[in-house]
């Protein structure tokens, strides 16, 4: 955390921080380790570029994609028996 931030400045960052790591744990036990695109999002969060809605429908989107290439790569298996 930067020291030019004020007091008000400072209990921002690290709600947002304990915010962030607190998702990224929960994320965790879920079973989905967080990668470093994710840890990505959530540090840009943290510094105040995004919101915190903004981080999550990012890390959803790049689930979603994750997912269905997987399942293309599953899908391309099962076509070739």
């Amino acid at each position: 955390m930067s020291n030019l931030l004020n007091e008000d400045q400072q209990k921002d960052w690290l709600r947002r921080q304990r915010t962030a790591e607190n998702t990224l744990a929960i994320q965790a036990l879920g079973g989905t380790e967080p990668n470093e695109e994710t840890i990505g999002y959530f540090q840009r969060y943290v510094r105040g570029e995004i919101t915190l809605a903004k981080a999550i429908g990012q890390v959803r989107e790049q689930m979603a994609q994750e997912h269905t290439a997987f399942r293309q790569y599953l899908n391309r298996g099962s076509s070739m028996v």
